[in-house]
């Protein structure tokens, strides 16, 4: 079922071209800096930011600015703006910065627009394996042009489905350790996909769902649309706060196998 929105379909299919576009700019800094080299440092919540995220994200905010002056903007490396606005771009210039620093191209951005808190437009860019994901409320989910659909799995098939789940650490910050271990005993095939390949990978249907804890805003901002739009199911199972915000923890994948999963999580 498509969410709730009062923006109109043409607006949601400007939004979406112009988050099309912010990642193809946001795919050409990032490709420039795997070419050109970059410096990283630490910060305070012991994970990555290299000159690649930084520039990034100046990019995209610029971007927005211009063409949507009167839109806030929330992302990861730089404080919000416009906080109030009814419209918010959401920005990850590199969701898997440690996936980055290694070479490994699972990495990506993510670009999203809410509506009043509700996900109108989501974008997944894979600059390191030419891979874009995107949707917008109503339109499809789509990859590089192609169409996403994901088909349901039936419960005497569930064993033989790939779920993804996220470092167990994340899992204990949100008090789900125990189901974590519980999915681990369970599940025969269970794989660890961090940061957003594992969320494009179960939009694509390629696995049964993704379990992800430990998250923020602006990690999940465009799976919800990406998910649903391809026919899967997305199910927010937690939220709490730390020193550093909301956390949130999601499910998102195949209906059926989600719901099993939420039993497990909730």
């Amino acid at each position: 079922m498509p969410l709730p929105t009062s923006v109109t379909i043409a607006e949601r299919r400007r939004l979406l071209r112009a988050a099309l576009a912010l990642a193809r700019r946001s795919r050409a800094v990032v490709r420039h800096y795997m070419r050109a080299g970059f410096a990283k440092r630490l910060k305070a919540d012991a994970s990555y930011v290299t000159d690649a995220d930084l520039a990034a994200e100046r990019a995209l905010r610029a971007l927005i600015g211009r063409r949507f002056p009167d839109h806030g903007i929330v992302g990861e490396e730089f404080p919000p703006v416009n906080a109030a606005a009814s419209f918010q771009w959401i920005l990850d210039p590199i969701d898997g910065t440690l996936s980055f620093t290694h070479g490994i191209p699972f990495f990506g951005t993510i670009i999203a627009v809410h509506h009043e808190g509700i996900p109108v437009v989501g974008v997944i860019d894979h600059p390191a394996l030419g891979l874009c994901y995107s949707a917008a409320v109503g339109l499809g989910a789509w990859c590089n042009g192609r169409r996403l659909r994901v088909r349901d799995v039936a419960r005497a098939a569930r064993s033989r489905e790939v779920i993804s789940a996220s470092d167990r650490p994340r899992f204990v910050s949100c008090r789900r350790g125990q189901a974590f271990d519980r999915l681990m005993r369970t599940h025969p095939q269970v794989r660890g996909y961090a940061d957003c390949i594992g969320h494009t990978l179960a939009a694509e249907g390629k696995i049964g769902a993704t379990v992800d804890f430990g998250l923020r805003l602006w990690d999940i901002a465009a799976t919800q649309v990406l998910i649903e739009e391809a026919g899967g199911r997305f199910a927010c199972v937690h939220r709490s706060r730390d020193a550093g915000g909301d956390l949130y923890g999601v499910i998102a994948g195949k209906p059926s196998l989600v719901r099993w999963l939420e039993r497990i999580f909730r």
